[in-house]
């Protein structure tokens, strides 16, 4: 039996159950072909702009705004760059609670400003201080949009 002749005969026998797309459905071994296509490109759809926000907070915040920040501890930024420091883990803690609220791209956003400020505190802790000063006086700007 065709192709044709199975539609035909499923179209006409009125399965029950049986979905039909507007005569575009084809049933190959008793399986409706169309509709399941149909499903996974809905999947997919759904699925692939889902994906995306998480990802690249993975990427960002958890490894690349964490790391930086641990670099900067190491260094020693908690005591020669308090400041940038303390916005530092403050921007990471808030990127991370972003996160657990599902509003990625306000956390990939927080997680760079953590990353930034990272960045100068592990500038300035490397920097020589004054000579009888305990921390650095100038004053830097980290984290803005």
């Amino acid at each position: 039996m065709s192709l044709r002749a199975r539609r035909r005969t499923a179209e006409g026998a009125g399965r029950p159950g049986a979905p039909h797309l507007d005569g575009l459905t084809v049933f190959v071994y008793g399986r409706n072909v169309t509709s399941r296509r149909c499903l996974w490109a809905l999947a997919l759809g759904i699925v692939v702009p889902l994906g995306c926000g998480p990802v690249e907070y993975l990427s960002q915040v958890s490894s690349r705004a964490a790391s930086a920040l641990a670099q900067a501890g190491q260094e020693g930024a908690e005591q020669k760059a308090p400041y940038e420091y303390a916005k530092a883990v403050a921007y990471l803690h808030k990127a991370r609670e972003d996160a657990a609220h599902s509003n990625y791209q306000t956390a990939i956003d927080w997680g760079r400003r953590s990353k930034d400020c990272s960045r100068k505190a592990i500038a300035r802790a490397q920097r020589p201080l004054p000579a009888g000063a305990a921390v650095d006086p100038e004053h830097t700007t980290c984290g803005e949009p």
